[in-house]
């Protein structure tokens, strides 16, 4: 076999090590999940069931990739010398569930801000990128040979770019409104050091997945014809999934978002949407449950509340 052999073969095949790590996680999570937060709303469970299940068509398509060049084309170089079906469809998968994931984090800045300017800019940062990856995936199907990898270029940087800032976008974002309510903390130490942990928690969040891509993005240009940037890729859509579901096993078990017990009606200071000033208490109280939720019942007026 050639040197280009090895490395078509060994970069893919160390990815689907990886991501059999990441896989096997994301459905511990999973399950977690379903049993512990069976009250969720069925909007949330449709997307974490959507996300889940795309995430796992790519999976197969990765294993599928090694699979036909490992074993069933095994010493065909010939076969070597192209892709086929299960890059362009593991590309899509992942464009798809890089996009529900960060659906589900600028519906939490939404429900935090009722800001619509930057919500609105998030996701159109989303649509560039998921059409980023679908451009991506189309350039492997039209032209598959490894020689014409080159023609790819431009829609992969346009996705793994558009997904990097996107990510950092809506870490941003939040950081922003976090670092605002942090600012009209009077009293306690405890108030601070939980909005802390929520920082941190939203930056390895928008870390993580803009690390990878940006990863693949420059791997890939340094050599186009080396399969180690779709080794790293691979990864990626187990990442999001990962995200997202770390975010919601965060919540006590049975806690779900607006349950009985928390304030109903609250956002930020300098956004109240109740008659009476929220405490700090109350703020962060509301802020934690739509960073452990994000996606739920609609917030409840405060006469509604009261009535119940």
């Amino acid at each position: 076999m050639s040197f280009n052999s090895d490395i078509i073969l060994g970069a893919l095949l160390v990815g689907t090590w990886a991501n059999s790590v990441l896989y096997t996680v994301e459905v511990i999570q999973g399950v977690y999940y379903y049993r512990h937060f069976k009250r969720d709303n069925w909007k949330l469970k449709l997307l974490v069931s959507s996300a889940i299940a795309i995430d796992s068509v790519s999976m197969i398509a990765n294993y599928a990739s090694v699979y036909l060049y490992t074993i069933t084309h095994w010493g065909n170089l010939a076969y070597l010398e192209n892709q086929y079906w299960p890059d362009p469809l593991y590309v899509f998968a992942t464009g798809v569930v890089a996009a529900l994931a960060q659906s589900f984090l600028t519906v939490r800045y939404w429900l935090l801000t009722k800001n619509k300017f930057i919500t609105l800019t998030l996701f159109a940062f989303i649509t560039v990128a998921a059409g980023g990856a679908f451009a991506s995936g189309g350039a492997l199907a039209i032209f598959p040979q490894y020689k014409d990898r080159a023609k790819a270029t431009i829609p992969a940087t346009t996705w793994l770019v558009s997904a990097a800032v996107t990510d950092i976008s809506i870490a941003s974002a939040l950081l922003w409104e976090f670092s605002k309510l942090k600012s009209s903390f009077k009293e306690t130490k405890s108030l601070r050091d939980r909005l802390d942990r929520l920082v941190a928690q939203t930056i390895q969040t928008g870390a993580a997945g803009a690390t990878v891509a940006l990863a693949v993005l420059i791997v890939f240009l340094v050599n186009k014809e080396s399969n180690v940037p779709a080794g790293i890729a691979y990864i990626l859509g187990r990442v999001y999934c990962l995200t997202m579901l770390a975010n919601l096993n965060v919540r006590k078990t049975g806690h779900t978002w607006l349950s009985k017990g928390t304030i109903s009606g609250i956002i930020l200071k300098g956004n109240p949407v109740s008659r009476e000033t929220p405490t700090d208490q109350e703020n962060l109280s509301f802020v934690e449950d739509v960073e452990s939720a994000g996606i739920n019942s609609p917030r409840e007026s405060p006469e509604t509340s009261i009535k119940k």
